[in-house]
């Protein structure tokens, strides 16, 4: 079973979102890209059932209870979804990454972008 593989763009132009298919971004020209920058879904939904995109900024808990310690939950809250080179993967914020397999997935809410929600 393969992972969708879909991808939005950010036209700084007209300050919105043009969202497209693998094949569908092929066809397309490199001029089609200028001013634009490309995220990729990262193949997961929120508790909502909205898509996660790179950019997307996100509310989540953690999970950080060891095997016979308290109770351990940390919420965060406006953080980014990345790429990560040196882990091969998608992280979400908190000092550069927080791996998935610590995350309530169940928590996971889109709150934003980093494009539509800049301070």
């Amino acid at each position: 079973m393969s992972r969708e593989q879909k991808f939005r763009a950010w036209n700084y132009q007209t300050g919105s979102f043009d969202y497209f298919g693998l094949k569908e971004g092929l066809t397309k020209l490199p001029l089609d890209f200028i001013d634009s920058e490309i995220q990729q879904y990262i193949g997961l939904k929120d508790k909502n059932g909205k898509e996660i995109y790179e950019g997307d900024l996100v509310n989540f808990s953690v999970n950080n209870t060891v095997e016979l310690g308290d109770k351990d939950i940390m919420d965060y809250k406006n953080q980014d979804v990345h790429y990560s080179n040196e882990f091969c993967g998608f992280m979400f914020g908190v000092n550069g990454f927080t791996p998935l397999d610590k995350i309530l997935m169940t928590s996971i809410e889109v709150v934003g972008n980093i494009f539509e929600n800049e301070s």
